[in-house]
């Protein structure tokens, strides 16, 4: 077969021709997410922000008076008052993420000359790094105990555990319990869980099964704006992996008699809510899945400091730099655990 001329083996062409620039555009392929699902329900949708001082309380009523009783005619009443209430403090934590840009940099990278704007590229990956990390610390669990700096995420306030009910307890790491109150002084200090064999409605060991314990026993109901609390919108959300959401729409698909030539169908919902896929859970061996109230669990951040924007003047020792740091105080709150529930494979 005669060889093929190209363009690169003609040493004049390669330099009196450019390719085609496609100028201005480029294509992020920065992480291994798909999405930052826990990001974007947690910080930029539902987060709460305002607060002031040195971290956020809060409180507790662990149980009622018990002053009520039968009385006849006459009969006497013993007035009593104990303490019922308990406080739990959760600390700022600080996330920073920093970019380096040289004064002289939008010269020599302007004009007809310019392909692509690498300041606005450097300050894209700094973003995504903010938004990888801060994805990780939404669904993750400090280290340990000790840890003052990474944030409560839902494995520290929404725990497991293999018996069904709500006997979501301390975390392994935090003996004291969240918050630093102790599920064990206080055991309906918990959330639901369980541990489910596949996902059926199979009764005490199928998942749907499950889900629908807990939706009745959590009071998870369709979302719908809720006034009372301060929010609005769509406050509920469940939250698991690809092959779980995948498991659960073929159960859906195969209660449908009127699917048509639609292989795939409409995404799963139970009781109004869309199952969300997050990318985040596809290296969990054990198949998780959430079921939260935004209402109780959300991201609150100090006062202005969701990814607040700081430039820096002049690096001492690189005159002609500046610097850009994006910063945020914040940490994940669950005011009330009896809303939440998580489910895993054993």
């Amino acid at each position: 077969m005669a060889q093929v001329l190209t363009p690169e083996s003609m040493p004049d062409a390669v330099i009196a021709t450019l390719n085609a620039l496609n100028r201005g555009k480029w294509i992020g392929e920065m992480v291994d997410l798909q999405e930052h699902v826990g990001f974007q329900s947690f910080c930029r949708d539902r987060r709460e922000q305002g607060a002031t001082g040195r971290g956020v309380t809060v409180r507790y009523v662990m149980d009622h008076n018990h002053s009520a009783k039968h009385v006849g005619l006459f009969g006497t009443v013993d007035y009593t008052r104990d303490d019922a209430m308990k406080e739990g403090t959760v600390p700022w934590c600080y996330t920073d993420g920093n970019m380096v840009y040289d004064e002289r940099e939008p010269d020599i990278n302007g004009g007809p000359e310019q392909i692509v704007e690498l300041v606005s590229v450097e300050n894209a990956r700094m973003m995504t790094s903010m938004v990888e990390l801060s994805e990780a610390d939404v669904w993750g669990v400090p280290e340990s105990s000790s840890d003052n700096d990474t944030p409560f995420g839902v494995k520290y306030w929404v725990t497991r555990s293999a018996t069904l009910g709500y006997n979501g307890g301390n975390h392994a790491l935090f003996s004291s319990g969240r918050a630093g109150i102790s599920s064990v002084t206080y055991p309906r200090h918990k959330n639901f869980t369980g541990a489910y064999t596949d996902v059926s409605d199979t009764e005490d060991t199928g998942l749907i099964y499950m889900m629908e314990q807990a939706a009745d026993k959590c009071r998870w109901v369709a979302p719908s704006p809720e006034p009372g609390m301060g929010r609005s919108g769509y406050s509920r959300g469940i939250f698991t992996n690809w092959a779980t959401k995948y498991a659960l729409k073929n159960i859906a698909k195969a209660n449908n008699d009127s699917l048509g030539y639609d292989l795939s169908t409409q995404e799963p919902v139970f009781r109004g809510g869309k199952i969300k896929y997050t990318p985040s859970f596809d290296s969990d061996t054990t198949n998780p899945l959430y079921m939260l109230d935004h209402n109780h669990i959300y991201a609150k951040f100090l006062k202005d400091w969701f990814m607040k924007r700081i430039k820096v003047n002049r690096l001492s020792n690189q005159p002609h730099c500046f610097a850009i740091i994006v910063s945020m105080a914040w940490n994940i709150i669950c005011d009330d655990l009896r809303r939440q529930a998580v489910f895993y494979q054993a």
